[in-house]
């Protein structure tokens, strides 16, 4: 059964922001892939997070936040997988970026540690812009 709640926290910024409300369906609609944000059980500390899977191997997905460039969550097991963000809604609108075939390069971008300093570079190129439209 579908279910949803309010993000706490920034660690999947910008795709998922403090605040925003996320869906989550079960995995038996479709297997868990690379690139697929899920709401799981951490293994360690048993609470629940909401993280990008960046790649696979035999024991689960390699999980971390798309906001956070040098640690991860590590390998997280399939069985704490409670399902997959499917939708993301910011103060009444829903928000398509990072959810898409695109979740496939972010996934990347992030494993490479790459995804934080483009973010950076496009936002600091982005307010140079706006500021020259004024």
């Amino acid at each position: 059964m579908p279910f949803r709640f309010c993000a706490r926290g920034w660690s999947m910024a910008p795709f998922i922001r403090d605040g925003d409300l996320i869906t989550v369906i079960p995995l038996h609609r479709k297997p868990p892939g690379i690139g697929d944000v899920f709401a799981f059980i951490h293994p360690e500390t048993g609470k629940i997070i909401v993280h990008r899977a960046v790649s696979k191997c035999e024991a689960g997905f390699w999980i971390q936040g798309d906001s956070v460039s040098i640690t991860s969550d590590g390998v997280v097991p399939i069985t704490n997988l409670l399902g997959r963000v499917t939708r993301i809604e910011r103060e009444g609108h829903h928000v398509w970026l990072g959810l898409g075939l695109e979740r496939y390069v972010i996934a990347w971008l992030s494993r490479q540690g790459l995804l934080i300093p483009i973010h950076q570079w496009l936002s600091h190129r982005l307010q140079l812009f706006m500021r020259r439209k004024c």
